[in-house]
């Protein structure tokens, strides 16, 4: 995978947390963002919090809708690098492989 694309994954909120709601996008798609920016609003059954960017770049693609749920670990979002084309982005998606928590 290249060092210019990042997944933004369901982050793990609580210890006993399985699945979580895209609350909302903070960021449109195309727009700048930068490591530590809010970009989403995450909901889970006790809470809902923000997901601030691990990295710096271009929200790429949304690719989970708000008010949908995804599991912890599961890919919701695609920041890169602006020159990175869209076919690069769509391999990372199609490649993409949770992390699965034990």
């Amino acid at each position: 995978m290249s060092e210019n694309i990042h997944a933004l994954v369901m982050p793990k909120l609580g210890l006993t947390m399985k699945e979580g709601t895209v609350a909302a996008w903070r960021v449109a798609v195309d727009k700048e963002v930068k490591e530590g920016e809010p970009v989403a609003d995450i909901e889970t059954a006790k809470i809902t919090a923000e997901y601030e960017s691990p990295c710096a770049g271009v929200l790429r693609r949304q690719v989970a809708a708000s008010g949908s749920v995804s599991p912890v670990g599961a890919l919701i979002g695609v920041v890169a690098l602006p020159d990175v084309s869209d076919a690069e982005i769509d391999s990372f998606i199609q490649a993409f492989k949770p992390d699965t928590p034990s």
